[in-house]
């Protein structure tokens, strides 16, 4: 992350403007760890990670780095991006939550960017949305301290635990709930 402090911090280009019709699949892999590889190797340079990131888009189902003469198809196995850690202030329903990804990206939990829940080793997860269908999933660390955080809130017939950010209360799902689907209520 130290290396990652050097960047010029700034929006990401306007992925979303651009509709290249060259399209074509790379040797480019995003695991789930949060390490990417170009044709198996590592690569281990955070800057030039942080660079490929921020022409990240989602297309359908499908990730590719474009640019806007092309698109570059690549294979992303769980989330692209990694919560590493994990930060709160105020409490109760004033308390807004914020992560900083392994890309040095700093997101604020709420509408523009929703937190919800997948199963991953029969547990539920949380990923927050980066931008435009772009998800950071929670390191362990993030876990812990977001389950550290856990309210009960009362609803409609029911009491479900979750967490607040931003006005918004983001119930935790029963193990058998819909687990792809984290709710949101504000």
């Amino acid at each position: 992350m130290a290396e990652l402090a050097r960047v010029p911090k700034g929006s990401p280009p306007p992925v979303h403007l651009w509709e290249p019709t060259n399209r074509y699949a790379i040797d480019l892999s995003i695991k789930a760890n949060g390490d990417w590889y170009h044709e198996g190797a590592l690569i281990e340079r955070p800057r030039l990670v942080r660079l490929l990131a921020s022409v990240l888009r989602r297309i359908g189902d499908d990730y590719f780095l474009v640019t806007p003469a092309e698109a570059c198809q690549i294979t992303v196995e769980d989330a692209p991006f990694i919560a590493v850690s994990l930060a709160s202030k105020g409490q109760g329903q004033d308390q807004q939550l914020s992560i900083i990804t392994n890309v040095g990206d700093e997101i604020e939990i709420g509408a523009q960017n929703p937190l919800t829940f997948r199963e991953w080793a029969q547990a539920p997860v949380p990923y927050v949305e980066v931008r435009e269908g772009l998800l950071a999933k929670f390191n362990r660390p993030c876990y812990y301290d977001c389950m550290a955080l856990l309210v009960e809130a009362e609803g409609p017939g029911a009491t479900s635990c979750g967490v607040w950010s931003d006005g918004l209360f983001y119930a935790v799902p029963e193990m058998g709930d819909q687990l792809n689907e984290g709710t949101a209520k504000g």
